[in-house]
């Protein structure tokens, strides 16, 4: 993994900081206050970066390859656990 890979930029940030819990995205977006394509691309970053999960039902996780943008207010979100430690370190 390269720096780069490593960094967070503020609206990730707060996207992993709202993510502690499972939350479906219309929750998400409306708790953050983003744009729609904007939640999704950086959800699609994060997913890539293995710093969020994403699930389209409680018990069935979707790999990255599987995402589909125009249903992502079905899916729901977690903060992974290398997300978590991103979030709580200073990388």
């Amino acid at each position: 993994m390269t720096v780069n890979d490593e960094w967070m930029t503020n609206t990730q940030y707060e996207i992993i900081d709202a993510l502690y819990f499972v939350i479906p995205f219309n929750e998400l977006i409306a708790e953050l206050d983003l744009n729609e394509r904007l939640l999704v691309a950086e959800l699609h970053k994060l997913h890539q970066k293995g710093w969020v999960r994403v699930y389209d039902a409680i018990d069935h996780e979707l790999e990255y390859h599987a995402l589909v943008d125009d249903r992502f207010p079905e899916y729901q979100f977690l903060a992974s656990k290398q997300g978590l430690i991103a979030h709580n370190s200073d990388v």
